[in-house]
């Protein structure tokens, strides 16, 4: 194998595993790459929670933090989800 095709294989690999560390997403978003990881929520379900909320992001944190304290096993994705239904069904 050439050694700039392993060269070129090294460096696309070390740039994907940094990509899956916080650093790495925080670089990605400023670049304007847009990654995505298993547990982040959708941006709908962060969209949808600020609009029930009346845009009061303290409110959403505080539905969150419940659904975080009574499901401790949840991801980020599955709180939000959580906190969506709660709210569903709080309505009816």
């Amino acid at each position: 194998m050439p050694i700039w095709l392993t060269l070129m294989i090294t460096v696309v690999a070390v740039a994907a595993i940094f990509l899956t560390t916080p650093s790495g997403q925080k670089l990605a978003r400023a670049a304007g790459i847009k990654t995505s990881r298993a547990g982040e929520p959708p941006r709908e379900d962060r969209d949808f929670l600020l609009r029930v909320c009346d845009g009061d992001e303290g409110e959403v944190a505080k539905r969150l933090e419940i659904e975080r304290r009574r499901n401790p096993a949840m991801n980020e994705a599955q709180v939000y989800r959580k906190a969506i239904r709660s709210y569903m069904n709080g309505r009816e």
